[in-house]
């Protein structure tokens, strides 16, 4: 899987989305720490506004789960998703752990090291 270097925010985020199909139940079995693994909407918005970035990860067209921010939904059991296309994009915070789309996966983003 493929790593790209995004300075400006001082991370490294996988370049794909994976495991597509599998609900975020499902995830969060195969990897217990998936919140601190998942892009933040702010993150990927900021790439998707990047000329430099957009296209590099596909950002004109990506379904893909987010770090839930929104405490309310999170407390009520939703978790978060960002999906964009070439006419806009959407973040979705109250959606069931339990959903399962063909087109809906996850890439990982590394906060933890000092990438300056």
């Amino acid at each position: 899987m493929k790593i790209i270097k995004i300075p400006e925010l001082n991370i490294k985020i996988q370049k794909e989305i994976h495991h597509k199909g599998k609900s975020y139940d499902e995830l969060i079995k195969e990897f217990p720490d998936l919140e601190d693994k998942l892009p933040t909407y702010r993150e990927l918005q900021y790439l998707r506004n990047s000329d430099k970035y957009r296209k590099l990860l596909g950002l004109d067209d990506t379904w893909e789960f987010v770090k839930q921010e929104d405490k309310l939904a999170k407390k009520n059991g939703f978790v978060a998703r960002f999906d964009a296309d070439s006419d806009g994009a959407n973040l979705n915070c109250g959606r069931s752990p339990d959903l399962r789309y063909p087109s809906l996966g996850v890439r990982f983003v590394n906060r933890k090291e000092d990438l300056k």
